[in-house]
């Protein structure tokens, strides 16, 4: 019998599948493989693992039924293949690039199995009528498991992001400048024609990209998605 895990790998029980959207954003039913045990007894390889929630306590449980599938069954709606599956952990600069193209690539998923973004842009009409279809009904099936819809230029917001870079300048005349400036229709022109003047573009496109890096950061806690930096 292969094991496919090793020690260190995290990985999430199928009924994490059943909880509510606020218990998927705490670790339960996620574990951490602490390594394979043989019973002095029986000589019958265990599985030793660690939750990652409560109180953080060591399980054994017969390796066979540790690597083995879910009961159809007993759980016809769970979507997950075996009672434990490892959790990958999500590149941050993946969600950052999307979240930086929010404004320009439309509707975007995320595809956390193959760790890639699916973009669906404003004009459907360039995709096969089929294809779309059958897309849309895998993007549905897999929701909130394997696909996950990822921030908008809506939920992003920029014009706060640029109001904290203002306020977070030293008060004086730079500050003040761009703060008179970014009101109102074109508001954003002056505030980079404010940049220039005042030789800010770095500081700003730092700040920005730290603000955008926490917003992937929160994307992810939010939907439970283990990430590394």
């Amino acid at each position: 019998m292969e094991n496919r895990f090793k020690a260190g790998d995290i990985v999430q029980h199928f009924k994490r599948e059943l909880l509510d959207p606020e218990e998927k954003k705490t670790d339960k039913y996620l574990y951490e493989i602490i390594g394979v045990a043989t019973h002095s007894e029986t000589r019958e390889p265990m599985m030793v693992y660690k939750a990652l929630y409560d109180d953080g306590g060591l399980y054994v449980r017969p390796l066979e039924m540790f690597l083995s599938e879910v009961d159809r069954k007993k759980y016809p709606d769970i979507r997950q293949e075996y009672r434990f599956e490892k959790i990958q952990a999500m590149p941050l600069k993946l969600i950052f690039e999307a979240v930086e193209m929010a404004s320009l690539a439309g509707t975007q998923y995320l595809d956390a199995e193959e760790q890639e973004i699916i973009s669906f842009p404003e004009d459907y009409s360039i995709y096969d009528e089929d294809e779309l279809e059958e897309l849309e009904e895998k993007i549905d099936e897999g929701y909130g498991t394997r696909y996950f819809r990822l921030p908008e230029q809506y939920d992003i917001r920029d014009n706060r992001i640029v109001e904290a870079f203002i306020y977070d300048l030293p008060e004086g005349e730079a500050q003040n400048h761009l703060s008179n400036a970014f009101h109102g229709r074109g508001a954003f022109r002056r505030f980079r024609d404010g940049l220039l003047r005042y030789d800010l573009e770095q500081e700003w496109y730092d700040f920005r990209d730290e603000a955008y890096k926490q917003i992937a950061r929160d994307w992810c806690d939010a939907n439970s998605i283990r990430y590394t930096e």
